[in-house]
């Protein structure tokens, strides 16, 4: 199945699959029509005798309910006595090649019986024993004689076929979804030629039967060996293309060596190549999940391939097989058995397709546990049965006992294991979320927010959203990543990787963090409340100051005896309404800020007889001040040109203010007086001011002059105008 050059879309691809499957169920049907039709629905029981089930068209004669004996030719022939495996859907379960090649002899007498004018049944009832015969002249097999089992092994087939050519279609280049399409190629030959002879109504001509299961065991050991080929191929390629053609070609030969008989017996001719696909199937995708330890896309497509595997090819092998080996059930019909292989097509294609592999992965889990649960009771009902001969029925029920009482603890403990919850539950990440949103400034809940991401979920990559609008928490990247919205104050994240690349993220994550992130906006909402109420309090402590303190300091002005008093009150009341402005003030532009920092400085300037130079950047006249900040510049501003005033005796003072990067306001207070040899030290109001600084995410530095000149000092400090958000970065 390579695409030609001819046939390059999917479309055309998909209907050259169809009109296959078309062609494939046409011949089927010719087939199954073909044959003499007496009207008599037979089945074999336990006991070795075929009783007639249901009877219409020419066997009408024939109770239902009827033993049937033998057939014979109304016109001569030997009296050939029925057996109950003439009647058997599969023949494959005969343990020599000698059984089946009887079987075909008997397929071929009686075809021959039933083939003629008139047959003869010979019959007889449960009531009367003494035996009974019809004449009834066989007709053609309707279409409505087809049985319902028939027309499902049809459908399955030309469903799955379907689903393998989708995948191989999508993924041409890709040899894993090769191996896939070539199981799609094979399924409607196996399927099909199974519904012609395990539909049969008595018998088919023998050489049409050997032929029939020729091309059955053919095409499932070329399916066999194209499944395993999926887990040579994928996730990883672990074999050159030359590997899997031979291990196509090398089990056609095996079928050749079973189709001539070179074998003992049909063990070794055509069930343990079955066998060894499987077995091969499970050690490669061993092998498979080893080799994709770090790359969690690939291990959780395996998952999935080979937890549809062990499903389908599990309950074919359980409701066909296990349950008459342990005499639970009746098995199931081959036919509707088949039934179970679009599990395997649907969890491969999903694995291939790689489609929504993060919910998938869930799912693979939950189905692990529910085979595991199965195995366990079939296992020990097995060893109960085989091993100490109990009767089924006490057997089955010390079985559920027994696994039930191991089985969900054990569960419980696997679950826990294998899904990767975060390692707390919501209710107890309570006081982490509690001191996060209680810190006292934005960048240290920044930071204790992303430790506690990284220790619910270990991811290899952890950092802020760039990306505004993002309102919920969704996964993306087919799991490898988890985005979270913006959470209280908190800015949004996204997250890469879990558990240091080795799973996904599933849509459990989302609904934890989704509740992680409502406890956080109930911490935040609390501590909005005490903010609240400190604010409230701080402001009725500042109305409480300006009343009292302030009109004490305005009395002391107006009755001062000297001007250094007057002078020295003023200094006070400047400074008290600086403090209050902080605690109860409201934003206020920048502009307005700075004429009134440069009216204060003119003022002292002139007063010392020292040269006011005064620079401001343009783009600071767009901004607006939060009261902390413009407090902070206010009393940096104030500090400089004292220090400068008091110390320096300079002939000017240059102050500059401009917008620096990362959105911060640089200060720049210069004076000309003579700096000096000496070391420079911060006094205590320097020391204060680079404290309260620090607290807001701001800097102090010193500068001093270059190297021809002793003349000059420099303060230059920083301050963000945002000192959370700029803490935060």
């Amino acid at each position: 199945m390579v695409p030609s050059s001819g046939l390059r879309t999917p479309t055309r691809w998909l209907v050259v699959a169809m009109v296959y499957c078309v062609v494939a169920a046409i011949a089927a049907i010719g087939l199954a029509l073909q044959t003499p039709w007496l009207g008599l629905r037979l089945v074999a029981e336990p006991s070795g005798v075929v009783r007639v089930a249901d009877s219409r068209g020419p066997g009408t004669d024939v109770p239902m309910g009827a033993l049937l004996l033998a057939l014979s030719r109304t016109d001569g022939g030997a009296y050939l006595p029925l057996e109950a495996q003439d009647v058997m859907e599969e023949p494959d379960i005969l343990d020599t090649y000698t059984a089946i090649d009887r079987f075909f002899d008997r397929q071929q007498s009686l075809h021959e019986r039933v083939s003629a004018p008139e047959v003869r049944l010979h019959w007889r009832t449960d009531d009367d024993p003494s035996p009974r015969f019809s004449d009834i002249r066989p007709g053609s097999r309707p279409l409505t004689a087809l049985p319902a089992m028939f027309w499902f092994q049809l459908g399955v087939a030309i469903l799955g076929c379907l689903i393998a050519t989708w995948v191989w279609v999508l993924r041409s280049a890709d040899w894993g979804a090769r191996m896939f399409g070539i199981t799609g190629l094979m399924f409607p030959l196996f399927a099909m030629s199974a519904a012609v002879y395990s539909t049969r109504e008595l018998a088919l001509p023998g050489h049409w039967f050997a032929a029939l299961s020729g091309l059955n065991h053919l095409s499932s050991l070329v399916y066999g060996a194209a499944f395993a080929g999926i887990f040579f191929a994928y996730p990883k390629r672990l074999v050159p293309p030359q590997v899997l053609i031979g291990l196509l070609l090398g089990f056609g030969l095996w079928w050749l060596v079973s189709a001539f008989r070179l074998t003992d017996n049909p063990d070794w001719g055509f069930r343990f190549p079955i066998f060894t696909e499987l077995l091969l199937a499970m050690g490669l995708a061993v092998v498979q999940w080893r080799q994709s330890r770090d790359r969690p896309h690939d291990r959780a497509a395996l998952r999935w391939l080979t937890l549809s595997l062990m499903t389908g090819g599990g309950l074919f092998i359980v409701t066909h097989i296990v349950t008459a080996s342990l005499g639970w059930l009746p098995p199931i019909p081959q036919g509707y058995a088949f039934g179970f292989f679009l599990i395997i097509y649907a969890g491969v294609a999903l694995g291939l397709r790689r489609y929504r592999l993060f919910e998938l992965d869930l799912w693979a889990y939950r189905l692990l546990l529910w085979i595991g649960g199965a195995l366990a009771v079939l296992g020990l009902d097995a060893v109960l049965i085989l091993a100490l001969d109990w009767s089924a029925g006490p057997a089955l029920g010390v079985s559920l006992w027994v696994c039930g009482a191991l089985y969900f603890p054990a569960r419980q403990w696997l679950w826990a294991r294998l899904m990767h919850q975060p390692r707390l539950r919501p209710h107890e990440l309570l006081p982490d979320l509690v001191q996060i949103a209680f810190s006292p400034d934005r960048r240290k809940r920044e930071q204790q927010w992303d430790t506690l991401l990284q220790r619910l979920f270990d991811p290899l990559e952890l950092k802020p959203l760039t990306t505004p609008g993002h309102t919920a928490h969704d996964l993306s990247e087919e799991g490898l990543a988890l985005t979270l919205a913006p959470c209280g104050s908190l800015g949004g994240r996204l997250l890469r990787f879990p558990d240091r690349g080795r799973r996904l993220f599933s849509p459990l994550d989302v609904r934890f963090v989704s509740a992680l992130c409502k406890l956080m906006d109930q911490a935040e909402a609390g501590r909005e409340a005490h903010e609240r109420g400190a604010q409230e309090e701080r402001r009725r402590i500042a109305r409480d100051i300006h009343d009292d303190v302030g009109a004490r300091l305005l009395m002391l002005i107006h009755s001062a005896t000297t001007p250094q008093q007057a002078e020295l009150a003023r200094v006070a009341m400047t400074d008290l309404r600086t403090a209050l402005s902080a605690i109860d003030g409201q934003p206020m532009p920048m502009g307005d800020a700075m004429a009134d920092w440069r009216a204060e400085a003119h003022q002292r300037c002139e007063a010392a007889h020292v040269a006011l130079e005064w620079e401001t950047d343009a783009a600071l006249e767009t901004l607006t001040l939060e009261p902390r900040v413009r407090s902070l510049l206010e009393r940096a501003l104030r500090e400089c040109l004292t220090n400068a005033l008091k110390h320096a005796a300079p002939r000017s003072i240059q102050i500059r203010l401009r917008l620096a990067g990362g959105g911060s306001i640089e200060l720049h207070v210069h004076d000309d007086g003579p700096s000096g040899t000496g070391p420079w030290t911060l006094g205590r109001g320097l020391r204060g001011l680079e404290q309260r600084l620090a607290e807001q995410g701001g800097t102090l530095m010193l500068q001093r002059p270059g190297p021809d000149t002793l003349a000059g000092h420099t303060v230059v400090l920083h301050l963000p105008t945002d000192p959370g958000a700029k803490a935060a970065q």
